[in-house]
């Protein structure tokens, strides 16, 4: 049983690689997912085009970065999650079920925004579950892995969730993306004090909102603002937690 949730756990993560390099390394724009992607450069409020489509060098950075991640992650699961130090089902269950989600959902929303944001959201919901299971033995939560892998669920759900509401309320984009700017902090700093000793989880998020600050610097400058303000939140929650 051991050896086949490691293996389920292993082929989500390859199916979540697969899924974001076609997405990010994809020459045919007008066959992405119109949800994500409308035109060349990315629209302001398409912010989850930002980190998922990169177009300069700060947003590609993060991605190859969790690109790398997420296959150490399987790495470690093949060489060293055996016997005793193999993970509970449940907490490989929810895992799986989160890269399976982070795969899916962009292509989802192509037909469906609604769902497709509703499956991201599931994804987040997993992997905050795995990190927080009581039956579990807190490996998962003090992974530095899991940490960047959850950093990016966080600021991805919420880049989506800022595109979601201005297509869906005709809202701003840039108050959609205050709007989405705070939740994230305030989810972030409830993530982080379940996890106190993984820095890299607020630490990727931060990254995240740099990444899109610079990306959006010139063709939405209040979005990049928010987005150093909430660094700024970011960096007095690290120091709390850290000290």
């Amino acid at each position: 049983m051991a050896q086949l949730g490691k293996l389920v756990l292993v082929f989500s993560t390859l199916v979540f690689l697969a899924s974001s390099m076609s997405l990010a390394l994809h020459e045919d724009q007008q066959r992405q997912p119109s949800y994500i992607v409308e035109n060349i450069p990315v629209e302001p409020n398409l912010l989850a085009a930002v980190l998922l489509i990169p177009e300069d060098m700060a947003t590609w950075v993060i991605l190859v970065g969790v690109w790398i991640t997420v296959a150490g992650f399987a790495i470690f699961t093949m060489k060293d999650l055996d016997g005793e130090r193999a993970l509970p089902p449940a907490d490989i269950a929810l895992l799986s079920g989160a890269f399976l989600c982070g795969a899916v959902w962009p292509w989802i929303a192509y037909h469906a925004p609604l769902a497709g944001f509703l499956v991201c959201v599931i994804m987040l919901i997993a992997q905050i579950a795995a990190i927080s299971r009581r039956m579990s033995d807190g490996r998962l939560a003090h992974s530095p892995l899991i940490g960047i892998i959850l950093g990016w669920t966080t600021i991805l759900t919420f880049t989506a969730f800022a595109s979601f509401i201005h297509d869906a309320m005709r809202m701003p984009p840039e108050l959609a993306s205050l709007v989405a700017s705070v939740i994230a902090c305030v989810t972030t700093m409830a993530v982080q004090m379940r996890m106190p000793r993984n820095a890299l989880y607020t630490i990727t998020v931060m990254f995240a909102f740099l990444a899109l600050s610079a990306a959006m610097i010139e063709s939405a400058p209040a979005i990049a603002v928010i987005s150093v303000l909430s660094i700024a939140a970011l960096t007095f929650l690290l120091v709390r937690v850290t000290t």
